[in-house]
């Protein structure tokens, strides 16, 4: 896109802000110390530890945001620029991941905990019973006997299995993660709100485009027009830095629950 003078200053600060994915990418994971409250619940959840799956979600959502850091450099004209569309796909995978790590790691009890992260699991595993029906793959028993230990694991925990039906949804995370973070509007969650942007953009969706900038090119026929679509910068901007907030806070309340003295 060609940017205006106000549009390319944000897009400046748009590569200032992802700078510090650079460090985040180099940066391993804090060692789950015995006797923290990772240690604990992973003993409980093993071979599916809570930490692990946590971890990954941090992860995910960096690689994300890196990426768009990359992607904003454009080598062939050495200058900043933005694509239209796809900035706000990253956005989204970065919410959604940075806030499932929120999900999982938030509660205070050691036993809700345990259930959301075994809850995540089962969710994961019907959808890879769901790819393998879809796609006429042989079925060797494997995914059963990943159901039925994770239920097992419920059971040894005291985890009520009825409260395992169904699967946590992409909102659960982000509302409580929105309060987490304190971004909150009102009775408002912008976090939420931000992704549903991000995931119409993601779709396709056509309700989104009037909140791109849009410039008329010349008309083709009564009611047909020919436009140039630009991304929307300052809504972009809002959502890098949800992201990047959300990202950083589970990043804090990772190393708090690996820490021996918790």
């Amino acid at each position: 896109m060609t940017a205006s003078n106000e549009d390319q200053e944000l897009i400046n600060k748009l590569m200032e802000l992802l700078k510090r994915t650079d460090e985040w990418m180099e940066q391993e994971a804090p060692a789950v110390q015995p006797g923290s409250a990772l240690a604990r619940d992973n003993a409980l959840t093993h071979p599916h530890q809570v930490s692990h799956a946590a971890i990954q979600s941090i992860g995910n959502a960096v690689d994300h945001l890196h990426s768009m850091r990359s992607a904003l450099w454009d080598h062939e004209n050495n200058q900043l620029t933005l694509h239209t569309y796809s900035p706000f796909t990253l956005t989204r995978g970065a919410l959604e991941n940075a806030s499932a790590a929120i999900w999982m790691l938030l509660p205070s009890n050691r036993k809700e905990r345990v259930r959301r992260r075994l809850w995540y699991e089962l969710a994961n595993t019907k959808n890879a019973e769901s790819l393998r029906t879809e796609t006429h793959l042989p079925d060797d028993g494997g995914l059963q006997r990943r159901k039925d230990r994770v239920l097992g694991l419920a059971d040894a925990a005291g985890i009520d299995r009825a409260t395992l039906r169904g699967k946590p949804s992409y909102k659960d995370f982000l509302e409580e993660s929105g309060h987490f973070v304190d971004l909150i509007d009102g009775e408002s969650n912008p976090v939420y709100i931000m992704w549903k942007m991000c995931s119409a953009v993601a779709h396709g969706d056509t309700w989104i485009i009037p909140l791109f900038d849009l410039q008329m090119i010349r008309p083709l026929e009564p009611g047909v027009s020919t436009y140039r679509v630009t991304a929307p910068t300052p809504l972009l901007y809002s959502g890098v830095q949800a992201a990047m907030v959300l990202v950083i806070k589970a990043r804090e309340l990772f190393s708090q629950r690996a820490a021996s003295h918790l």
